[in-house]
């Protein structure tokens, strides 16, 4: 495999990116980020003061997502050839 995928998380305050994990099965970082996508949902449907006032939209329904998938390319182990002389 060429790719790894990165699970991100776009933060709330000053739109940082926080790199939660990583996979190298595309589908399966999908599937975890949909699923922290729902958990962060109903944990906010739960807590009883909304940072915005407003009510949350569910994931299915919004256009913006807090939890999403990276591609990006391995880095390919390379060889440094050794010197003979010490500085």
């Amino acid at each position: 495999m060429d790719n790894i995928y990165l699970l991100v998380e776009h933060g709330r305050d000053q739109g940082e990116v926080y790199v939660l994990g990583w996979f190298e099965d595309e589908k399966r970082a999908r599937q975890a980020a949909e699923a922290m996508e729902w958990e962060a949902y109903r944990t906010e449907l739960k807590s009883k003061t909304s940072w915005t006032g407003e009510t949350p939209v569910a994931p299915d329904k919004a256009s913006h997502r807090r939890f999403w998938v990276k591609g990006v390319t391995k880095f390919l182990n390379t060889t440094v050839p050794a010197t003979v002389s010490v500085h």
